[in-house]
């Protein structure tokens, strides 16, 4: 039988990742290797080839012509080993792991996310918990918690994921008509959208700003950031948003950041957990995971451009 004609594995593995990511940086994350080994496997799969799989003249490189002819293949392949490689492997101990965190937070950004967890590791079950009230690390009822933090209680490990930014949003409508928004001072004019037991949001933007606090005393009050920024996309006033949790509507357009950059919270983002199950696979697995989605998300890297360019010395 003749032998297989094949390039080096780890190059396919390499192209069909930063295919399918996007990112040279992505897909070495994924693959635990440098962003410069990447690089190399991709150049010796071209040599091996004879033809250019990657434009590297932008940001971000795009696939040529014969990197999209190559893609598909080797993404369905790839596909293919992974499915039957699960299926014929022993059924794994289901192990659930509970997460609390905000609704809006679930909504928005966790739950499109999940997938890719559940892909990689399969044998963790996950339930997301968004309870306001009543939750506790001490009564087991949670296993780690994805949260805005401000002070720390001892005993509980705690992994800074990104800090909390702080940024109005309202329906397109209201940067015309009687009371257009043109200055942060001009949102005096309007009803404020609060959140129930955040006010301290609203107040630490109107004092960035130099803005008397009282204003936000008769604005209407919601359950959740989710409910307010509804509420603001009808025109009921203009919401406070935790970046970057409003992405999608702002995206379409049905809300609108009259005003940039954002301000910083006094609170961050925070993965915590007690510090004494920080250890367990399960546990240690979801926070790599949430750190590394974390960092790979556009969207909070560049509000964080923008907050960084803002504070920079005039």
């Amino acid at each position: 039988m003749a032998r297989r004609n094949l390039p080096p594995l780890r190059a396919l593995q390499a192209f069909e990742a930063a295919a399918r990511l996007g990112s040279f940086r992505l897909a070495s994350e994924e693959l635990a290797v440098t962003r410069s080994a990447v690089s190399h496997q991709i150049r010796q799969l071209e040599e091996t080839l004879g033809v250019t799989l990657f434009r590297r003249d932008k940001q971000r490189p795009d696939l040529t012509e014969a990197g999209h002819d190559y893609y598909p293949v080797l993404r369905d392949a790839f596909d293919q080993i992974e499915a039957k490689t699960r299926a014929i492997k022993p059924p794994p101990e289901n192990v659930e792991l509970v997460v609390q965190v905000y609704v809006t937070v679930a909504l928005k950004w966790l739950i499109p996310r999940l997938h890719d967890f559940e892909r990689r590791c399969p044998e963790i079950k996950m339930r997301l918990s968004t309870t306001s009230i009543g939750w506790d690390f001490e009564r087991g009822e949670v296993d780690a918690a994805f949260l805005l933090v401000r002070r720390k209680t001892p005993g509980l490990h705690y992994q800074r994921l990104f800090p909390g930014l702080l940024s109005p949003v309202c329906s397109p409508d209201l940067l015309s008509g009687d009371a257009p928004l043109r200055s942060p001072a001009d949102v005096a004019r309007h009803r404020l959208i609060r959140v129930l037991g955040a006010d301290e949001d609203w107040r630490v933007w109107l004092d960035a700003h130099g803005i008397d606090s009282r204003i936000i005393e008769d604005g209407p009050i919601y359950d959740s950031y989710l409910l307010a920024q509804e509420a603001a996309i009808d025109g009921r006033g203009i919401a406070m948003s935790l970046s970057p949790f409003a992405e999608d509507e702002l995206r379409l357009g049905r809300l609108v950041r009259p005003f940039t950059p954002g301000v910083r919270h006094v609170r961050d983002w925070y993965f915590v957990c007690e510090g004494a199950e920080r250890s367990q696979p399960k546990i240690r697995k979801f926070e790599a995971w949430l750190r590394e989605q974390a960092a790979a998300d556009p969207a909070i890297a560049a509000l964080l451009a923008e907050q960084a360019q803002a504070d920079r010395p005039a």
